[in-house]
């Protein structure tokens, strides 16, 4: 995972990369049209003879009236020469992606919002890479694979409570900010809590916002490398602690050592302190089980600071 940093310079390459192929894309368009067309290559070098011209007498000194009649009339030369070939004065430019900056990727002295575009794109790959379905939609989920008799504990059908939990979803992503509350979701396997998870990620991000996606077990697993120092500033972690959102997925499946309850203790910590919202899944179904786990500062701060909704049904992930 890259912090937003990286992002930013990574689409900045990309535009870099874009505008040098149009413009060697023009390049060997031009050099092609001009081989094939001796005249239109002829008028292309007197116009440039005429700009050179123009350029030398306002410098040294000399009749420049002169000089720019001689340069528009080998102007009209070359585009009556194009005319003949074929071609329409716009031939050989450089065909930009963005019509904005010209693929530079600034404007108004300002990124242009194809920066963004591209780093939203970017990170939206790497989620896709790492979480095991992919960005979701609310569109996608299925609410009437869920039981519909009453459940005990709810005093509600599984699908009632369900399509409630769905559109409450969907109203955080809509309304997502800063200051958006903590959640966590808590259930069995199988019953919906990534996919949510991940499509409020989804409509995050179009929103503009920055999301990192991880579960806990690549956490963990990151933790656990050799020489790992989370003090030295690592990007990894650091992109885990600065995103708009992160989802933590799947806790309870790590490998648990004191290094990792520190380091997550830091992460979570630090989101708190700046105030950044996060969204943990755990198929952890008892808080008293959550606490042994991760100790009571830790536990502390992801039930105490989120809002917390349980999953019911069957595993949806069964025939």
């Amino acid at each position: 995972m890259r912090t937003k940093d990286e992002l930013f310079r990574a689409a900045l390459r990309e535009i870099a990369a874009r505008r040098q192929r149009a413009v060697m894309q023009a390049e060997d368009a031009r050099r092609a049209a001009f081989a094939a067309h001796p005249a239109l290559a002829e008028a292309d070098d007197a116009q440039r003879r005429a700009g050179l011209a123009l350029a030398k007498t306002a410098a040294l000194g000399g009749d420049v009236e002169a000089a720019r009649r001689a340069l528009a009339d080998t102007e009209e030369g070359l585009h009556r020469a194009m005319q003949e070939a074929g071609y329409d004065t716009a031939a050989f430019r450089p065909a930009f992606s963005c019509p904005l900056c010209g693929d530079t990727g600034m404007r108004n002295g300002v990124p242009c919002s194809c920066v963004a575009d591209i780093a939203r794109r970017l990170r939206r790959d790497e989620i896709n890479a790492a979480s095991p379905l992919g960005l979701c939609q609310f569109s996608t989920f299925d609410v009437t694979r869920y039981a519909d008799q009453v459940e005990p504990e709810l005093g509600i059908s599984p699908r009632t409570y369900m399509e409630k939990l769905l559109e409450t979803c969907r109203s955080y992503a809509q309304k997502f900010s800063p200051k958006s509350t903590n959640l966590l979701f808590m259930g069995h396997a199988g019953l919906g809590k990534t996919h949510l998870a991940l499509a409020i990620a989804d409509a995050v991000l179009a929103s503009g916002y920055d999301v990192l996606y991880t579960s806990s077990a690549a956490l963990a697993a990151r933790l656990s490398r050799e020489h790992f120092d989370y003090d030295s500033g690592d990007e990894w972690l650091i992109a885990c602690q600065e995103a708009d959102l992160l989802i933590l997925d799947d806790l309870g499946t790590e490998y648990i050592t004191p290094l990792t309850i520190s380091v997550l203790y830091e992460l979570i910590n630090t989101r708190m302190l700046t105030g950044r919202p996060t969204i943990y899944t755990t198929n952890i179904t008892d808080q008293s089980v959550f606490v042994a786990r991760y100790t009571e500062k830790v536990a502390s701060r992801m039930l105490g600071g989120c809002k917390v909704y349980k999953f019911f049904g069957t595993d949806q992930r069964l025939p």
